[in-house]
C-alpha cells in the first residue's frame, strides 16, 4: 500500500471523527422524510461510509501482506 494511500485513510479518519463526535451534537437538528431527525440520521448512515472506507483498507492491506502465511 502506497504511503499517499496511508496518510489519505488517516486524513479521512481524522475528519469522520472530528464531524461525528464534534460537529453533529452542534448541528441542527430539523426532521428529515419527516420523522427523523438529521442527527439520528448522520448517526447512522455515516458509519457505513466508514465501514466501506476501512474494509478498503484491510483489504488492501493483507492484499499486501505476501510475506505472512495463513494456513500455519
Amino acid at each position: 500500500m502506497s504511503r499517499t494511500n496511508k496518510v489519505l485513510f488517516i486524513i479521512f479518519n481524522s475528519v469522520y471523527f472530528f464531524f461525528n463526535w464534534i460537529l453533529i451534537p452542534y448541528m441542527p437538528n430539523p426532521l428529515i422524510f419527516g420523522w427523523m431527525p438529521l442527527q439520528m440520521f448522520l448517526m447512522f448512515s455515516t458509519p457505513l461510509i466508514a465501514a466501506f472506507v476501512w474494509w478498503l483498507y484491510y483489504h488492501h492491506f493483507f492484499k499486501a501482506q505476501t510475506n505472512v502465511k495463513y494456513q500455519q
